[in-house]
């Protein structure tokens, strides 16, 4: 396993995972009230490590079909992620009423409906996994090191956002934190975009 690819997987999955969206906030909201934790947890990291090598097979089946193509898939992927840190950056500002979202589920198996729906129903869930994770992917010597980062992210993030909620709750809810987390996250993609288009 190469380390340095292995790193870079964990970090990119692992900005890219940090967000206040619905299956964040469904986490948040079930690990707050202690509801079917692990269940919520597991699914959401399983969904994202499906998600995340079904992205980096089918990046590396496009390559090896036509090679040319990577560079292509590079300047793209630097793009998205450009944009995608622009608009972190654009949006520090944004206030962030998070208990608004908050509708805490104790039935098990409207748990397991909901998790699917704001997992698979979201097309963000495939931009961040199957296109960018997938795409990026190629630019790295040891795909199988990037994608297992990522999936390290995805279940480091899950388990703790979950399981840490009550203690994490003062900055989850707090807009001063969510600024300088996603000034961080917009400007580390902004970085990784122009070095991915560069290199």
């Amino acid at each position: 396993m190469y380390i340095y690819d292995f790193i870079q997987g964990l970090i990119i999955g692992g900005t890219l995972i940090i967000a206040i969206g619905p299956q964040n906030l469904f986490v948040i909201q079930q690990g707050l009230k202690k509801s079917y934790v692990f269940t919520v947890t597991l699914f959401c990291s399983l969904s994202d490590s499906l998600l995340i090598v079904i992205g980096i097979y089918l990046s590396n089946y496009i390559v090896q079909i036509n090679p040319s193509i990577i560079g292509i898939i590079k300047v793209l992927g630097g793009i998205w992620l450009i944009f995608y840190g622009l608009n972190k950056v654009i949006k520090l500002n944004q206030i962030k009423d998070i208990n608004k979202e908050l509708n805490i589920i104790n039935e098990y198996g409207k748990v397991l409906i909901t998790l699917f729906l704001i997992t698979y129903a979201n097309p963000h869930v495939y931009l961040d996994t199957i296109i960018l994770l997938g795409s990026l992917s190629t630019n790295f010597n040891d795909q199988f090191s990037f994608g297992v980062g990522a999936i390290s992210a995805s279940f480091l993030f899950f388990f703790s956002l979950g399981y840490m909620s009550k203690f994490l709750s003062k900055y989850i809810y707090s807009n001063k934190t969510w600024f300088w987390i996603d000034l961080t996250i917009g400007l580390l993609m902004i970085s990784y975009g122009i070095y991915f288009i560069i290199f």
